[in-house]
C-alpha cells in the first residue's frame, strides 16, 4: 500500500512538502512549488491513500466548519487548536480555494482515499503525549526550534524506515523550513499508514486523526 501525504502551502508563493510512504518505508520525500506538480505526482499513484494538511472541502462562508467544533471539543483541553476555516478568509480573488483545486485536479475521492490529516494532532497521539512546539511562534528561537524538529525526525526515523533525515544544526532560514515542511509531509503519510492498523476517529467522514495505543 502507497500513502502519499501533503503539506499544503496556503499561497502558490510558497512551496509545499510531499512524501511517498510504501508501507512502513519513505520513498520520497520532497518539496514542489505548483498545485500541477503535487497532482501530477499523485496521479502516478491513483490507488494510493493520500493524506494532505489542508481543509479539503470547505461549505461555509464564515466561521468554523463543524469538523473543527468536534475537533475542539477533543483536543482543546490539552492546548491543541486550529485555524478558523471558512471561505472568507482561504478564497481567493477567484472565490477558489487552493485545496478545494488539488481535490479536483486527483483521482483519489474525499472520504474513501483522500482525507485531511493534522500533524500536531498525529505528533501528540502516536509520539508525544502533547502538543510538540516545533513551528515557528514568537519567543521561539531558531536553536528551539531546531531542537523540536530534531525530536520529530527521530520519532519518524524509530517509526519509519528511509533515507530522509538531517543533520538539522547545519539547516538555516528557507532550508530550515523546507525541511520542516518535509517532515510535516511524512507525518501527513504516517497518519493514513497508522489508521490503516490501529483506532482512528474520523471527524466529518474527511478528517482523520490517530488514537493512541499506548
Amino acid at each position: 500500500m502507497y500513502y502519499i501525504g501533503v503539506d499544503l502551502a496556503w499561497r502558490d508563493t510558497n512551496l509545499s512538502g510531499v512524501s511517498l510512504v510504501k508501507e512502513n518505508r519513505v520513498e520520497f520525500c520532497e518539496t514542489m512549488d505548483s498545485l500541477e506538480e503535487i497532482a501530477s505526482f499523485i496521479r502516478c499513484y491513483p490507488n494510493a491513500q493520500v493524506g494532505i494538511d489542508a481543509p479539503l472541502y470547505v461549505p461555509n462562508q464564515r466561521g468554523n466548519r463543524e469538523i473543527e467544533k468536534e475537533f475542539l471539543k477533543d483536543y482543546s483541553s490539552q492546548k491543541l487548536g486550529v485555524y478558523p476555516v471558512n471561505r472568507n478568509l482561504l478564497q481567493d480573488s477567484n472565490g477558489l480555494i487552493r485545496s478545494e483545486k488539488l481535490v479536483e485536479m486527483i483521482p483519489q475521492e474525499l472520504g474513501k482515499n483522500l482525507f485531511e490529516v493534522y500533524p500536531h494532532a498525529t505528533i501528540l497521539e502516536c509520539f508525544h503525549g502533547r502538543v510538540l512546539p516545533y513551528k515557528r511562534k514568537k519567543g521561539r528561537d531558531t536553536h528551539f526550534i531546531k531542537t523540536q524538529l530534531n525530536i520529530l525526525q527521530e520519532y519518524l526515523l524509530n517509526a519509519l524506515e528511509g533515507d530522509f533525515s538531517v543533520d538539522i544544526s547545519n539547516l538555516k532560514g528557507q532550508r530550515l523550513k523546507w525541511h520542516e515542511d518535509k517532515l510535516d509531509s511524512i507525518v501527513c503519510a504516517y497518519t493514513l499508514h497508522y489508521c490503516k492498523h490501529h483506532p482512528y476517529k474520523i471527524y466529518g467522514d474527511i478528517f482523520k486523526v490517530p488514537q493512541r495505543v499506548w
